[in-house]
């Protein structure tokens, strides 16, 4: 609150921590406060979850919607701009900036805030982010304008920041470093207030009194090494509606080793604990497959999905979805309505199990590959399965001629045949071009090029035609990587 109050301060604000460490909690509060202050401009909320909030050309024009409808002189200016030239969206970020951004900011001197949350989520390939590299040319061309941005310091990330024309202009705080002290203490008033909540719910068992004990408070504290996701998913853990708190408390206290960072010597132990729980009481090797297949296309998915959405994806009962995710709610935010998007709590979690240097127990660990040639297979039969005009619609009738065509689409579809029309291909594109599941995989492929009018129809009804072609690229593109391993096989 000083630097956005600081004239003379820095255009830019990086709050640099690693995983666990609140970065997107105090993003959340922090735009809350200026909100009501009536400072924020707008934000984005950058999100492996959703394949538009990890897209960077999704960034700029947001923000330049959200501003538009703040603020009416900036919207005008934004009108004409986008008449003069509609397809600004779809530009370079270069031109997305200067256009949606800079030119309506500076010629009608808005002053205002603006927040990017979880800068490394998005997808870039760039040494240097993009974002930042294209910030860094225009931020002096907006003195009015503050830009406040969280992210984990990864490379991409740290090399962006240090740009000349922005390493300047950018004030830098380092979230990981804040005296350990003062982390531990509003860690330790986070567990107790939690716990205390849970012995009031659970009145129905005969918990210790007190509940929980100071000393117990103090070793949760030391054990989660000033990660609040650590302490969040630990209180997750021993409020467990199917577990006797107690039970569960006792169970993470005896194993107390302190933990200094995210990784293996860290949350890790926890994760490992936590689905070892959840999957002790399955021994046929056959069903737990079943399992791990549900919880890798939970892991792999682009967009979240729910219940009903993964058990008509994956042709699987209802049954093994709940069985799987009934110990998890740890982990993963599980609604009690099957219709409802199922959420993992914190990125760290998927990527411990994708990754078997942190996931050492290959039983649980994902294998990405793996997972994205399982849900490529589920989605290409799904959209083999596509009928002519699905909405039952007038013959000549146009989209724009249909005012609810996304509600009537979704009803008539589904969300589970939505995602597999749009996110097939993609998932292909992450597939192996070798090994046990190619040769199936690739028969269904072309299989589907059969129905490929059908599947282009629907594209067109849920607005996405441009999907079509990159669909198409991948497909093209990951056949070629086929057809060169069945050449040099065959050689």
């Amino acid at each position: 609150m000083h630097w956005v109050q600081n004239p003379e301060g820095q255009n830019v604000f990086w709050l640099n921590g690693l995983a666990g460490t609140g970065k997107s909690t105090i993003a959340q509060s922090f735009s809350e406060i200026v909100a009501n202050d009536g400072f924020l401009g707008a934000s984005f909320f950058c999100s492996r979850d959703y394949l538009d909030r990890k897209e960077l050309k999704n960034i700029f024009p947001t923000l330049a919607y959200q501003l538009a409808c703040h603020y009416p002189h900036f919207r005008s200016h934004i009108l004409t701009t986008l008449k003069e030239d509609p397809t600004l969206a779809h530009t370079s970020l270069i031109s997305q900036l200067e256009s949606l951004l800079v030119d309506p900011l500076s010629r009608k001197n808005v002053s205002c805030v603006i927040v990017i949350d979880a800068l490394d989520e998005c997808i870039d390939d760039q040494p240097a982010s993009a974002i930042l590299s294209v910030l860094g040319r225009f931020v002096k061309q907006l003195p009015l304008v503050k830009f406040f941005i969280t992210g984990r310091p990864e490379p991409r990330i740290r090399t962006g920041f240090r740009l000349p024309l922005l390493e300047p202009l950018t004030q830098i705080f380092l979230l990981h470093e804040v005296e350990s002290s003062s982390v531990d203490k509003d860690i330790q008033l986070y567990l107790a207030k939690r716990l205390t909540t849970i012995a009031k719910q659970r009145s129905d068992l005969e918990l210790p009194n007190p509940w929980p004990q100071d000393n117990e408070i103090t070793a949760l504290t030391k054990k989660s090494s000033g990660l609040f996701i650590f302490a969040s998913t630990l209180a997750r853990f021993i409020e467990s509606e199917h577990h006797e708190p107690n039970k569960r408390l006792q169970l993470v206290l005896s194993n107390i080793d302190r933990t200094t960072h995210e990784g293996r010597a860290g949350i890790d132990s926890l994760y490992s604990q936590i689905l070892l729980h959840a999957f002790s009481d399955v021994q046929e090797s056959a069903v737990f497959v079943n399992m791990r297949r549900v919880l890798g296309a939970i892991v792999v998915a682009f967009n979240p999905l729910s219940r009903r959405e993964l058990s008509t994806i994956l042709g699987a009962p209802m049954s093994l979805i709940s069985t799987t995710l009934r110990h998890l709610h740890s982990v993963i935010l599980i609604p009690a309505d099957e219709s409802k998007e199922i959420r993992i709590f914190h990125k760290s979690f998927p990527d411990f199990l994708l990754n078997n240097k942190r996931c050492t127990n290959l039983r649980f660990h994902i294998k990405p590959e793996t997972h994205h040639s399982y849900m490529a297979l589920s989605c290409l039969e799904l959209v083999k399965k596509l009928k002519r005009n699905p909405c039952s619609l007038p013959p000549f009738t146009t989209n724009q001629a249909i005012l609810d065509l996304p509600e009537l689409l979704k009803k008539e579809l589904g969300g589970a045949v939505q995602y597999a029309c749009s996110h097939w291909a993609r998932h292909l594109e992450l597939s192996p071009t070798s090994g046990i599941h190619h040769f199936q995989v690739t028969l269904s492929a072309t299989k589907m090029l059969k129905n490929a009018p059908l599947w282009i129809e629907v594209m067109s009804l849920d607005g996405n035609l441009e999907g079509v072609i990159h669909s198409m690229n991948s497909l093209l593109a990951w056949l070629d990587k086929v057809s060169l391993f069945v050449t040099y096989y065959l050689m």
